[in-house]
């Protein structure tokens, strides 16, 4: 994380506030860092223990903002200017030589510990973590369902780095602007800066509250929504700069101990009552960002009772020196140890996590960092470092693009020996169909899960826009698929639902073209299809005001639309058993989808429409996943699931079932996965599953036959 040069940590500042005279590390500070990062590592570690250790990357954003805004003044106050160059070519011989290598091996070791399916998004992360972009690509992902089930990346951590060489980039250009300003109109530079560092921060902790309510989760990565934090300590900077100037006393240490005690407090507050559904970073990040900027502000002395005193030790200073290599290390490690290991992470493999990120960092630090820093390219004109700074980027791009080719080379075999396997009597559901002729029907799969291939969300070349689409938010979220192949259609059908009704596109898709339907799809992933709104997903509260409001307003035009052009057959599905829904009046959730189910199918029903709800598909509970399977290749049944815990009812089906009206039916298919009391992650060969939760398109695909007969009988009778 946050890194400085000697010059910086060693700042003629060491207390911001009023002045003193040694030149020595503040340990206020690098106890601030070793706080940090170990707060982000028990978070990552052990989640449930410190749900709110997100906050050290607040932290180390504040140390940032403050260490580099105490660089920048002293340089422009003693020249008149800050040399760009020479700044950027520190920054990138500091930080650049161990986040490469370990974003390298990182790559390395994908390729060798984890299936293939993932490779490419990793290279394709490690790529815009290597030139500093890896938040805005976060940022897209987060808005993007489709993204939403995607394991984490092993740079996905390389967001904050972005963040801060972003700030790096620009804040030397915003002071000296400020400054060149101050000299133009001629009125007195300190107040230039804190007012452009004032506004900048403003502007950006407003940005931040709006955008955390607007959409919280591209928020938690942008640039412009975390500008504040790096603001607050620059503005402490450029205070302690200003009581120098006036030889302003120090602070009395019983004033430094209550500021240095409020801000640890605030810190500790955080890290412990935060947890992931916090509406964070909004207005709640300044809490651990007033605690940061008070603590600095009070500065390294202390009396005796301060609470900083314990962090003063050696470990904890020591923690605080490899703390940018610690954090670098121990992410890649947590998202590759349980392939490494083929099993689930237990406490003793956590703690061996966290004992080789140390060492790893120790290492890393005492022969990549502090050489790079000091030694690597000593002496060199700034375009020199800069060029061998895009040469080693480049490199670690030719590496990631590297994996990606292989990834489709391996994902072109895996396709050709899926497509030969497909028309076996005992591939995928067709096994289930003769388990005495199909001889271990949940045995090893014979073929690897092919990644995004395997995904649900594809389009048909028969699909294209509405003319008149039904919207959900700024989404067009309307197709129109034409499957009669230039006869008459038979019939009109319309698929609506989320992400889980999409899954079933690869058989219904496959139906339609035999049925010569023309097919309309409303698919709009996290949106209920019923008119309340959803307050909670996988006992995990959600509390999304815009997305409430986009999934209300879609549904309810979507009703419309369909009572309005009446098709023949609506077949809907959604992940139902997985959210939590609120109609207001306080009963079970059963009980409140029979009353919406009704308010919204039955005018359907009344306007001609047959409707078909395909009951959801067994919960993978984050093990009948294909990550398990990859770990237990030649056991995937450790990878099952009870029935009785991965089946819950699915209220949608349930609130069908109870209005018991002929033109309302259920197409159950929970016996193709659950085939008895166990749900399986592989079955005939096949994964069930694309991801933590939705079901693969070639598992889908082995179900039409079965699909054909039972959707003639649910629709038909």
């Amino acid at each position: 994380m946050t890194q400085t040069e000697p010059g910086e940590m060693r700042s003629t500042e060491p207390d911001a506030v009023a002045p003193a005279a040694p030149r020595t590390v503040r340990k206020d500070i690098q106890a601030l860092r070793a706080l940090a990062v170990a707060a982000v590592v028990v978070n990552h570690v052990w989640p449930r223990h410190l749900p709110g250790g997100y906050v050290g990357v607040d932290i180390f954003f504040v140390i940032s903002g403050y260490l580099i805004s105490n660089h920048l003044l002293s340089e422009v106050r003693r020249t008149g200017t800050v040399r760009l160059g020479s700044f950027y070519a520190r920054r990138a011989k500091r930080l650049l030589p161990a986040a490469l290598l370990v974003g390298l091996v990182a790559l390395a070791a994908a390729y060798v510990w984890l299936p293939f399916n993932r490779w490419a998004v990793i290279a394709q992360e490690t790529i815009a973590a290597a030139f500093y972009a890896e938040n805005w690509v976060l940022a897209a992902k987060s808005v993007d369902y489709s993204a939403h089930s995607e394991g984490a990346s092993t740079v996905q951590h390389y967001w904050s780095l972005s963040v801060e060489e972003q700030f790096y980039l620009l804040w030397p250009l915003l002071l000296l602007a400020a400054w060149a300003v101050a000299t133009r109109f001629r009125f007195r530079h300190h107040r230039s800066v804190t007012l452009a560092f004032s506004l900048v921060g403003a502007a950006s902790f407003a940005f931040c509250i709006w955008y955390t309510v607007a959409d919280r989760s591209p928020a938690y990565f942008v640039t412009p929504g975390r500008a504040w934090e790096f603001a607050a300590g620059g503005l402490i900077a450029v205070v302690g700069h200003r009581l120098r100037e006036r030889g302003a006393r120090s602070l009395p240490r019983p004033v430094r101990g209550i500021l240095q005690t409020v801000g640890l407090g605030l810190l500790v507050v955080s890290a412990l009552a935060f947890n992931e559904t916090t509406p964070f970073p909004g207005y709640l990040a300044a809490v651990p960002v007033a605690g940061t900027a008070l603590i600095i502000a009070a500065g390294p002395e202390r009396p005796g009772w301060s609470p900083v005193r314990v962090l003063e030790n050696r470990p904890v200073q020591y923690v605080g020196d490899i703390s940018y290599s610690l954090y670098l290390w121990h992410w890649p490690l947590i998202i590759l140890a349980p392939s490494a290991l083929a099993r689930d992470l237990g406490t003793a493999d956590r703690i061996g996590v966290v004992v080789l990120s140390l060492v790893l960092a120790a290492v890393t630090k005492r022969f990549v960092e502090d050489p790079g820093r000091t030694r690597l390219l000593r002496g060199s004109a700034p375009r020199k470092v800069f060029l061998a700074t895009v040469a080693a980027m480049s490199a670690v791009a030719v590496a990631g693009l590297s994996l990606i080719g292989a990834a489709a080379a391996e994902q072109a075999t895996q396709e050709h020996r899926a497509a030969l396997l497909a028309s076996g009597a005992c591939f995928g559901a067709a096994s289930l169909a003769d388990p005495k002729g199909c001889t271990d029907p949940f045995g090893p799969a014979e073929v690897a899960n092919v990644g995004e291939n395997e995904a649900p969300w594809f389009n048909a070349p028969e699909c294209s826009p509405a003319p008149n689409p039904v919207m959900a938010g700024p989404q067009r979220a309307l197709l129109r698929c034409d499957f009669t192949q230039g006869k008459p259609a038979s019939e009109t059908v319309w698929l609506v639902g989320d992400s889980h009704a999409e899954q079933w596109k690869a058989a219904i898709h496959e139906l339609a073209r035999q049925r010569h339907w023309v097919l309309y799809e409303s698919l709009v992933g996290g949106c209920p299809l019923v008119d309340a709104k959803r307050v909670a997903f996988m006992g995990v509260p959600s509390d999304n005001p815009a997305l409430q409001q986009k999934c209300l307003t879609w549904s309810r035009d979507l009703a419309a639309r369909i009572t309005a052009e009446r098709p023949n057959l609506v077949i809907a599905s959604t992940f139902a058993s997985g959210e939590t829904i609120d109609d207001g009046t306080g009963r079970s959730q059963l009980d409140q989808y029979r009353a919406a189910v009704s308010r919204r199918f039955l005018p359907w029903a009344a306007a001609g429409s047959r409707v078909l709800v395909i009951r959801d598909t067994p919960l993978t509970l984050d093990r009948s996943t294909p990550d398990c399977v990859a770990q237990n290749p030649d056991d995937p049944q450790r990878c099952s699931n009870p029935r009785s815990a991965a089946l819950p009812p699915d209220p949608l089906a349930e609130g069908v079932r109870a209005l018991h009206d002929s033109r309302l039916g259920v197409l159950d298919l929970s016996d193709q996965f659950c085939p008895g009391a166990t749900c399986y992650a592989v079955i005939g060969g096949a994964h069930v599953y694309f991801d933590r939760d939705h079901v693969s398109r070639t598992y889908t695909k082995s179900l039409l036959p079965l699909v054909s007969r039972r959707f003639d009988a649910a629709v038909h009778g």
